[in-house]
């Protein structure tokens, strides 16, 4: 196991996109395989552009790290027995990343320090992703335990926690709205797929009630606003407003993982079936502009289908004791992954910077690419766009 503290070295590379030109630094390099952040959470640090979190495999037990760019290296946070490695989450300061365990428990660690806190612990559960609330107070978190899935909700202020409710359907990837911390969406595995609910409630709200013949996914805000992004796999992206409730099309277009810049100008997605690289979409116009080629193999027996994972697929991967199992529990996902093999692009908090994970040296490593040109030739495209309409005479 790795001891917290551990200096990783020698391992950055620079390079340019053979394809698109762009400018990419490789972080990581080393056997066993490194990934960033679930792509819901941005990998590099809230308020440091030159710092990148990630999970590395490199001792066969997943631990957090953080690379600096000042001196090129990375730091090993963690040395805990079972990190879910898709779990960590900064706090919106990013003054500590958060995690789960799968002993059903809610950690943090703090970068500078290394200090690890336990928040909470819920016995007996297979916890999901953090999801922190922006404004630094709260923690949202999935669960299954037996057969039944949950929310709980962490408050940091008062060190308390209560569980928001627990039913029979799949939770995944809870998220607070980014201008009230009341609200949270999740989604339901696998229809309908959008969810609402608010705090101090234990009823949650079907925002849209699609079938499982119409595959949606990955769901984000459109930063500060109302609206969803999401795919409607393979055909197109789409966002809905959470209160008018009614879709529409951004692009058409095999968007896959998507999340906006923090002004909501630009979405960054991935793409799969085919791989048309990383690309920079704008929301209002469905403009799109290739930023680079992560060329990830992007596994998942399901992403060759329209259509959500049955029941039938489910009960293939039941476990000698018949219970069916979550992604949360799975220790390799064939179905929707694995996740390391997905390039999960997220932007740092200026929007000039995508980090992304891609394993096309045969092991996942992390990467990071300067956006900054192809947003302003995107903005560029948009303009000529605009001055290319008709204009009303006065």
């Amino acid at each position: 196991m790795l001891s917290r503290g551990t200096k990783i070295t020698d391992e950055y590379s620079r390079s340019e996109d053979p394809k698109t030109g762009a400018i990419v630094h490789r972080l990581t390099h080393s056997v066993g395989g490194n990934h960033g952040l679930f792509f819901l959470t941005p990998s590099i640090r809230p308020g440091r552009s030159g710092q990148v979190t990630f999970v590395t495999h490199r001792a066969h037990i997943p631990q957090i790290c953080l690379f600096d760019f000042s001196n090129k290296a990375a730091t090993v946070l963690t040395d805990e027995p079972d990190i879910h490695p898709f779990s960590p989450a900064f706090s919106a300061d990013g003054k500590c990343i958060y995690f789960s365990t799968r002993q059903g428990v809610i950690g943090s660690v703090e970068p500078e320090s290394l200090d690890v806190k336990e928040h909470a612990r819920l016995e007996q559960a297979a916890m999901g992703e953090c999801a922190p609330s922006r404004d630094g107070r709260w923690i949202v978190i999935a669960y299954k335990r037996q057969q039944r899935h949950g929310l709980l909700l962490l408050d940091l202020m008062s060190g308390t926690n209560e569980i928001l409710f627990e039913g029979h359907m799949k939770i995944l990837h809870p998220q607070f709205h980014p201008l009230d911390s009341d609200i949270i969406i999740f989604a339901g595995d696998p229809a309908p797929r959008l969810w609402m609910i608010r705090r101090g409630e234990k009823k949650p709200t079907c925002l849209y009630k699609n079938d499982t013949d119409e595959f949606i996914v990955h769901e984000s805000f459109l930063n500060k606003s109302n609206d969803l992004i999401f795919a409607i796999w393979p055909y197109r992206l789409a966002r809905m407003n959470l209160y008018e409730r009614k879709i529409r099309t951004i692009a058409e277009i095999n968007a896959w993982h998507m999340v906006s810049d923090p002004s909501g100008r630009v979405i960054v997605a991935d793409t799969t079936r085919p791989d048309r690289g990383l690309l920079l979409i704008d929301p209002s116009t469905g403009l799109y502009e290739t930023l680079c080629y992560p060329d990830a193999s992007c596994k998942g027996s399901q992403w060759d289908e329209d259509h959500p994972a049955g029941p039938e697929v489910w009960a293939a991967l039941r476990d000698q004791s018949g219970e069916d199992l979550s992604w949360m529990e799975m220790k390799t996902d064939e179905v929707y992954g694995p996740q390391s093999t997905h390039p999960h692009p997220s932007f740092d908090h200026t929007g000039k910077q995508v980090s992304f994970t891609s394993d096309r040296s045969n092991s996942p490593e992390v990467y990071v690419v300067e956006a900054e040109p192809y947003i302003e030739r995107l903005e560029a495209r948009k303009q000529e766009q605009f001055d290319s309409l008709p204009k009303s005479s006065s």
